[in-house]
């Protein structure tokens, strides 16, 4: 499955062109959900982040290509809690979410990473960032490690409640 299969609305195409064009997904979550870890695996990098509060405070722009040669373009945004913290990152991603600041690339869509192990405090955010209304995905991650503290997250019931596809 590629990126652009997750929203087929997302698919938009060129009036002068047959081509869909390229999409930009921006990456967010709270810190240490591994967001810069799917980061790497699909823009193919080996990006590093500090993990303590105020550390990163810039995002970094990626692509992902899928087999057919299609180029989606991945927005790693700091870590952050809320979008409405008085904190420099916070500020950045909510000044690139609401169209403050420019990166070259403007968001079509989230991805949204949320640890499985932690789900009340990062729902909290991911529910912040779809009141943005932007489309979205849930990505959700360190299941493994929730399944073996005894919790098991039903993603139907999730995706249903959150309105947007849940994808462990």
């Amino acid at each position: 499955m590629s990126l652009v299969d997750i929203n087929p609305k997302s698919k938009i195409q060129n009036p002068k062109s047959s081509a869909p064009q390229s999409l930009t997904f921006a990456l967010l979550g709270n810190p240490n959900t591994g967001k810069t870890t799917l980061y790497n695996r699909l823009c193919g990098v080996r990006a590093k982040t500090a993990n303590f509060p105020g550390s990163t405070v810039e995002a970094r722009i990626g692509q992902h290509i899928d087999d057919d040669g299609s180029r989606t373009f991945i927005v790693d945004l700091p870590g952050i809690y809320s979008l409405y913290l008085d904190r420099p990152e916070s500020k950045v991603c909510r000044d690139y979410l609401t169209g403050q600041i420019h990166l070259n690339r403007d968001p079509d869509a989230l991805l949204i990473v949320v640890d499985a192990t932690n789900l009340p405090r990062n729902l909290v955010f991911a529910c912040q960032a779809l009141q943005l209304g932007l489309p979205a995905v849930v990505a959700l991650n360190m299941i493994d490690l929730a399944q073996r503290r005894g919790l098991t997250v039903n993603t139907n019931e999730l995706s249903q409640y959150l309105g947007v596809p849940v994808v462990p």
